[in-house]
């Protein structure tokens, strides 16, 4: 017999429950879920890692331009992308824990998309605090400059328009990856009850 908790409730409030158990069904589905997750592990890491490396590097550069030559607002453009790059950095880190994994049982690989799953989460909050370091020390940057140069010559709502687009795709993505999350924990929960029956 089936606890109450053991339904789904999606977005709309409607209810979903695991009726049939199968997991010769079950199984190449996450299986084929995980392989996909670890492609994307790689290629994330592949490219975000030499990225914040990269941005780390841009930025102490940027600082230390603005620096000796009194450019204010280019310490505060370096000390954005260094900080971007730490995220970046701190986001890739994460994900190095959940990269690999050979799962053999379906408990496993339901644990291992749970945990891939969870570190994504981190991944796009990190990344939507980058785009408010960016709009901050952007604007801050700006008023600096405005106030010992004159206006820059393209206007900062063109970058803080893009930022937003950023954000919001990242909002999106992380509503979904929620989802899916939920999903996960559900399917786990209802195979954890049918092992007790």
């Amino acid at each position: 017999m089936r606890a109450p908790d053991d339904d789904y409730w999606d977005e709309l409030g409607v209810a979903w429950r695991a009726v049939d158990l199968d997991i010769s069904v079950i199984a190449p589905r996450i299986e084929a879920r995980v392989r996909r997750q670890s492609a994307l592990i790689v290629l994330t890491l592949a490219i975000g890692l030499p990225l914040a490396a990269i941005g780390f590097g841009v930025g102490v550069l940027t600082i230390w331009r603005g620096w000796t030559t009194g450019t204010w607002n280019f310490v505060t453009r370096g000390a954005a992308i260094v900080t971007m790059a730490m995220l970046v950095a701190i986001a890739m880190q994460s994900l190095l824990g959940v990269r690999r994994g050979r799962a053999a049982a379906v408990s496993e690989m339901l644990e291992l998309s749970l945990a891939r799953a969870q570190r994504t989460l981190i991944g796009i909050r990190l990344g939507m605090a980058a785009c408010a370091v960016a709009a901050v020390l952007g604007l801050v940057g700006t008023a600096i400059r405005r106030r010992l140069s004159g206006p820059p010559v393209m206007s900062p709502i063109v970058d803080l328009v893009l930022l937003a687009l950023c954000a919001f795709g990242l909002f999106a993505w992380g509503r979904n990856v929620g989802f899916q999350l939920g999903q996960l924990r559900a399917v786990k929960r209802a195979l954890g009850h049918e092992g007790q029956e």
